[in-house]
């Protein structure tokens, strides 16, 4: 039974390291608004990681997601906010391709009780 518990756990960690990253932004009350990055199919309202300043330039620049470091590339939209329409994700650490990038429909995530909102743009991986 314990192989099994096991055997299950490794797989569900393996199936959360394959899944696709979203990327979107973190909209704060009366604060600076982030380009941010989440694990899809995780709560983006506890767990997004800051990529940078909605209107700083996010291609190109690292960001650390569950323990990996990643970075964006081919932003078509380098100088505007909500995160530039970025077409691949590439790990820091070989430079290997993680995905393709594509546009989602903007779908808004309410993070009732809490300081921010997020706002899903892209889907990578």
């Amino acid at each position: 039974m314990q192989l099994i518990s096991s055997l299950i756990c490794l797989s569900l960690s393996a199936s959360v390291a394959q899944s696709a990253i979203a990327i979107g932004n973190q909209i704060r009350e009366g604060g600076t608004h982030y380009n941010v990055a989440w694990i899809e199919g995780i709560n983006p309202c506890q767990a997004d990681v800051a990529i940078g300043p909605e209107s700083g330039r996010e291609c190109n620049k690292n960001f650390r997601l569950d323990g990996t470091d990643y970075y964006l590339v081919g932003c078509t939209d380098p100088n505007t906010g909500y995160a530039q329409n970025p077409q691949r994700l590439r790990r820091v650490k070989d430079d290997s391709l993680y995905g393709t990038c594509a546009p989602v429909k903007k779908k808004e995530i309410d993070c009732k009780g809490s300081t921010h909102n997020v706002v899903k743009r892209y889907l990578c991986g």
